[in-house]
């Protein structure tokens, strides 16, 4: 068996030095990392701008509500004074108007049984819906909401800037013409078929908001086309008790507010596509449930107004 030869000491140097060489080397190579994809910026969603309706102002001023020769519930004819004035849209809220809302609050848009949508105006909204309607474009626009909901009581702020829903006084007086009232049977003319969309003329369904003439304010589709709801609690008897200065309605069931169902109703006027000539009258009073109807689509709309 051979010896191992013993190494010079300049032999060792020389084999620890490279291999310390290399080590030191290798500890200063960077670890390669790995580089994570850069991530696709989620799109904004765009957001939903609301149509501003065109509104005309309606002055103060006073008239005689109601009808003598109308239904019970719109008698007395009572003396009025709307001492506030307002701007209350030419048109009805649209389909077109309230889809956008829908779309916004990710609610369900309402059926128009194959009418069509566009600029017919808008039903089968429930009083509740065109609240929050009211409410939802007064946030677009900047303005300070009209309505503060609490559970199923509803607060109005008449002094506010923000857009409401009529009273029955201020609906009444804008569709008779304000300060400019010709004394019309209807919002405009004595001939239904001159302003409104009726069960005589309207081949059973709404039709685009402004093809009839306005009346002496310039506002459109007053008489017929579809129910306007109103804010007020519906009273059968409630012009017998009827404050003279912009009333409001009924402040409670106790005042007659209840329907036969034990449930609250509130003021639609106007009259629809499927009413006869005598519904269209501007005196004409109705009321539904504010929940919406029992039974099938319900035909009721809402125009806009203002507080000037």
């Amino acid at each position: 068996m051979s010896k191992r030869r013993k190494l010079s000491r300049r032999e060792f140097l020389k084999i620890v030095g490279t291999t310390a060489s290399a080590a030191a080397l290798g500890a200063c190579v960077p670890i390669p990392t790995k580089v994570a994809p850069t991530a696709t910026p989620m799109p904004t969603p765009e957001e939903v701008k609301p149509i501003v309706p065109e509104m005309v102002l309606v002055e103060v001023g006073s008239f005689q509500m109601g009808s003598a020769d109308g239904a019970s519930n719109e008698q007395p004819v009572h003396t009025v004074h709307i001492t506030r004035p307002f701007c209350i849209a030419k048109y009805a809220v649209t389909f077109e108007e309230y889809d956008r809302f829908c779309d916004d609050q990710k609610g369900r848009r309402p059926q128009d049984n194959g009418w069509g949508r566009g600029t017919r105006p808008v039903f089968g909204v429930s009083w509740v819906d065109a609240v929050k309607y009211c409410n939802w474009l007064s946030g677009k626009e900047g303005l300070t909401p009209c309505y503060d909901v609490k559970g199923k009581l509803t607060d109005c702020d008449f002094s506010t800037n923000g857009y409401r829903l009529p009273t029955e006084a201020e609906w009444e007086y804008a569709a008779r013409g304000g300060q400019k009232s010709q004394g019309y049977t209807y919002a405009g003319s004595d001939n239904p078929d001159n302003v409104a969309w009726y069960r005589s003329n309207s081949d059973g369904q709404p039709h685009p908001v402004g093809q009839k003439q306005p009346n002496e304010l310039g506002l459109y589709d007053m008489s017929g086309n579809a129910f306007e709801w109103c804010w007020d609690l519906y009273g059968e008897d409630y012009y017998a008790s009827s404050p003279s200065n912009d009333p409001t309605g009924p402040s409670s069931a106790s005042e007659g507010a209840y329907t036969g169902f034990g449930l609250l109703e509130r003021v639609r006027r106007g009259g629809s596509f499927r009413e006869s000539s005598d519904c269209l009258r501007v005196a004409y009073r109705s009321a539904d449930l504010m929940s919406g109807p029992i039974q099938g689509v319900g035909i009721n709309g809402f125009r806009l107004v203002r507080t000037k």
